[in-house]
């Protein structure tokens, strides 16, 4: 079928800040081009992700120097300990102990220098060793731990680190101790990297709006003096616009101890008409701070900010941003990729932001239910998507007091690493679905309130009308409960509509997934009229894998996506909801002008004032908006269309102006195959990009229920991460390549099916930069896979922040 001629869309790539760049290929101070004109970098990142020996398996002696390393696969991270199929996985398959080991060299000028080591994310607990020396250990699957591991190592000589990964069932880790509706997966599934620092550095920079005058930031920074004397030490911070001017800055002197630290706190500010941060323009300044001593540049560490005001009223119950009112839309996320579990390099990561967005037209994501990667993140910040974080659990508190210590730790990481986030708007503070527990949860509102008093606290439960739950925190959150007068509890979210209350499979009849768009968009027409609540997330925005008894074959279908994050009709209806003046407008037909499709009634959304339909040509008649009246952009319907084969076509007007149209067509029979890829330039050392494979007919339609078996090579530069053969579901299905270590070259993908043409795609892979050069490029995509028809020059597009 097709979907009209839509506008170019191309995903541009989000600035590879966060990329797989391997050791000594690439060593950049943090500070960036931000960094004072003549000062050398006072700080190296040393991205570690590239070139890791990984033992499947439990082995004492993995921890030694002299391991042998005869049985070790090479990987790149982010890594899963076990490729699954997408469907019917064995959750033992993956619950198993595994080593991971990395050598490297490091130059002389590091000597006297501090090394930390540090991971984004470990699934589920690890124990650190480097050069057979223990370092420490960590528990958690989602939360970033850090070591200082100066001592352990020997410049000039090759070093080794050696991670034991435990992800065996943990009962004593949240959020495991019952079942859980989704699969925490194993392995090193983010990023690791070495900072080397100078004894004196800059351990963390928090800053907030100050709330009493707007126009004055509050910045503290904590500094840390690991030397045998005492320093007076000096912190400068500088506000910078995007172009990297100085809008405002402040500085201070203090004595610092040896073996101390000394929080630095300063007023920065006045700023001169502030660009405010909002979600239809999120503008990002850097907040630099630089640690000085004796007129030497210590250290030098950046953050991006938003200048914005979030409040909740807890007299009217609605959000407002910058004070004006914002109602909440949008969809739950579960970090869940097929086959590679939850090891998704950072442009995955960043582009499942693009896609809920920019793609869906939401502007808020719930990362249920745990802290998700940073990357995700970034781009929220970058793209104005809200974000409502909680900590990692589901439906269960542990009477066992080390569970909820390891919670507690795990909350406050998760604190610490997120809440300079523009887009972040409320932390939840309660296990997802959980009872009360008084102690528990008065400790975690008072340890959130501790570290980010910027930030109202939530915590989700699920109650039947009439019953009673303890309210702790700032903001009431529900699920699947709208109510249909004031709330009795304000400010209030519902956090979960639909999902396991109407799945859907892709491949499901249209008249089914028809309904399943209906019940979304009833869900946010009662939500939008009823003033008293602030927002509602449908569940959710991709199927995922799970054991829980909602799943099927180990996929729970609630998805306005499928798990290869491919739209079912639910997501236009999402897609709609967007102001077109800033967004673009969009049309949709819901219905697939097919003769098995029943119903002649025909469905469309749109965010146009008028909308026009024509069957072969004759028009049907122009209509304005009727259907759910108090969303923002109401539903079309036609009754009795009957079928004719041909084609459908639907015309968007604004004010009496032609301004999208959108044409389906009757399909024929399948002819062959195409594959699209995301990207089509990666980069060496862990890259990945999905392409998506579907079948067309002779004039390239789309065509839906086509399930036949195809086989997919990947060969070249590259490894293919997927299942072959592998059953079309709904004409279609993905698969993901990564790059390897250091090479570049190109990776070569080829699809076939008996009785279907062929398709080939080509990836381009291009090494890491020469050591010290950082490289910005965009990066060509290939256009969301049936997009919705948009038209005009406000269309949506996907921003790369300056």
């Amino acid at each position: 079928m097709e979907f009209g001629k839509p506008s170019t869309l191309k995903r541009n790539a989000f600035l590879w800040k966060r990329g797989a760049i391997t050791f000594l290929w690439y060593i950049a101070s943090t500070s960036g081009s931000a960094a004072p004109a003549d000062a050398t970098p006072a700080r190296t990142v040393i991205d570690l992700n590239a070139e890791w020996l990984f033992i499947e398996g439990d082995s004492a002696a993995a921890r030694s120097v002299d391991f042998d390393e005869s049985i070790c696969r090479v990987v790149c991270l982010p890594h899963t300990n076990k490729r699954v199929p997408h469907t019917n996985i064995d959750a033992s398959s993956f619950a198993f102990v595994s080593w991971y080991r990395k050598h490297f060299t490091l130059p002389a000028k590091y000597e006297g220098k501090r090394l930390k080591l540090a991971f984004e994310a470990v699934s589920k607990a690890a124990e650190v060793f480097v050069n057979g020396q223990y370092i420490g250990s960590h528990k958690g699957a989602y939360t970033p731990f850090s070591f200082d591991i100066s001592g352990h190592l020997v410049m000039g000589a090759d070093n080794v680190i050696a991670v034991r990964v435990d992800s065996r069932l943990r009962r004593d880790i949240p959020p495991e101790g019952i079942n859980i509706d989704y699969m925490v997966f194993g392995g090193i599934v983010r990023d690791v990297s070495l900072s080397v620092v100078d004894p004196l550095h800059i351990h963390w920079v928090y800053a907030k709006r100050d709330t009493g005058k707007k126009s004055l930031l509050t910045v503290e920074t904590m500094l840390v003096n690991e030397g045998n004397v005492s320093k007076r030490c000096s912190v400068t911070t500088q506000l910078l616009d995007s172009s990297g001017g100085i809008v405002a800055q402040a500085a201070g002197s203090q004595f610092i101890a040896p073996h101390a630290r000394k929080l630095f706190t300063r007023s920065v500010g006045p700023v001169a008409d502030p660009r405010q941060w909002h979600p239809d323009a999120p503008y990002l300044y850097t907040i630099r701070t630089v640690a000085a001593e004796g007129g030497r540049v210590a250290d030098s560490h950046t953050v991006r900010f938003g200048i914005r005001t979030f409040a909740f009223s807890k007299t009217t119950g609605r959000f407002t941003v910058n004070g004006a009112p914002l109602k909440l839309r949008g969809l739950n996320r579960h970090e869940t990729f097929p086959f590679i579990g939850r090891a998704a390099a950072n442009r995955l990561q960043a582009r499942d932001a693009e896609i809920i967005k920019h793609d869906f037209g939401c502007n808020i994501v719930r990362c249920s239910h745990y802290p998700q990667d940073p990357a995700f993140l970034d781009r929220c910040d970058e793209i104005g998507l809200l974000v409502l974080e909680e900590m990692a659990g589901w439906a269960y508190v542990a009477r066992d007091s080390g569970w909820r210590e390891t919670a507690l730790i795990n909350l406050e990481e998760m604190i610490l690493r997120d809440r300079n986030h523009a887009s972040l708007i409320s932390f939840g503070v309660r296990i997802n679905q959980s009872a009360d527990f008084h102690d528990f949860y008065e400790k975690s509102n008072r340890l959130a309130r501790t570290l980010d008093p910027s930030r109202p606290t939530h915590g989700t439960r699920v109650l039947g009308r009439g019953s009673q739950c303890e309210f702790m925190e700032d903001i009431w959150t529900q699920n699947f409960l709208i109510p249909d007068s004031t709330p009795p509890l304000l400010p209030w979210i519902t956090t979960e509509i639909v999902g396991h209350q109407f799945p859907a499979h892709s491949w499901d009849k249209g008249e089914r997934l028809l309904r399943h768009m209906l019940a979304h968009a009833a869900a946010h027409d009662s939500a939008m009229a009823n003033p008293a609540v602030a927002g509602l997330l449908g569940w959710c925005a991709f199927d995922y894998n799970s054991t829980y008894r909602y799943a099927e074959h180990s996929i729970c279908y609630h998805g306005v996506a499928d798990i290869f994050r491919i739209p079912k009709p639910a997501a236009y209806f999402y897609a709609s909801q967007c102001d077109p003046a800033i967004y673009g407008p969009m049309i949709y037909i819901f219905h697939e002008w097919e003769k098995t499709y029943s119903s002649n009634d025909v469905w469309v959304a749109s965010n146009c004032d008028s909308v026009e339909l024509f069957v072969n040509g004759a028009s049907q008649g122009k209509q304005a908006p009727g259907r759910f009246g108090h969303l923002p952009h109401p539903l079309f319907i036609w009754k009795t269309i009957p079928f004719r084969a041909g084609e459908i076509r639907a015309v968007g007007f604004v004010r009496d102006s032609v301004m999208v149209t959108t044409v389906r067509k009757t399909p024929g029979a399948a002819k062959r195959l195409t594959l699209v890829p995301d990207d089509t330039l990666l980069r060496s050392g862990g890259d990945m990009t999905r392409v998506v494979v579907t079948a067309v007919d002779a004039k390239g339609r789309p065509i839906l229920r086509a399930n036949n078996r195809i086989e997919i090579t990947v060969g070249g530069g590259g490894d293919f991460l997927g299942k072959s053969p592998i059953t079309l579901e709904n004409g279609k299905t993905a698969f993901f390549v990564k790059t390897r270590g250091v090479e570049a070259g190109t990776i070569n993908c080829s699809v076939k099916s008996r009785g279907l043409k062929a398709a080939h795609a080509h990836i381009g892979v291009i090494s890491k930069p020469e050591p010290g050069k950082i490289m910005d490029e965009n990066i060509s995509s290939a256009p969301s896979i049936h997009p919705p028809s948009r038209g005009g020059t406000g269309r949506m597009k996907r921003r790369v922040t300056p």
